[in-house]
């Protein structure tokens, strides 16, 4: 079994998002826990696991709605490249044209 610790938590582009929308980074440190012998288990570091979700606040009691989520395992692309990655599929970045001018 894998476990899947929160180990970080970040908003990006945080101004140059539209309103209501929200990029969040999230840092997993994965840990897999294999049974040993009796009532011991053995764990193995897993390395860590970079996830990054875009999520729209409808502002009301309503939970947020996630849109999208990214998962990299291999560390997290460029802010810049995330950024030119979210914006081809989604329309929440505040002036398109600026957002990918200024990457």
């Amino acid at each position: 079994m894998i476990i899947h610790e929160l180990i970080g938590i970040e908003h990006l582009f945080t101004e140059q998002v539209q309103k209501g929308y929200y990029i969040i980074r999230e840092t997993y440190q994965n840990v897999l826990v294999e049974p040993k012998d009796g009532d011991t288990v053995r764990q193995v570091d897993a390395g860590t696991e970079e996830v990054v979700t875009i999520v729209f606040d409808p502002g009301d009691e309503y939970s947020l709605i996630r849109l999208d989520t990214y998962t990299f395992a291999d560390g997290i692309p460029s802010l810049a490249e995330l950024k030119e990655t979210i914006a081809a599929e989604y329309d929440v970045f505040v002036n398109d044209r600026w957002a990918a001018a200024s990457l």
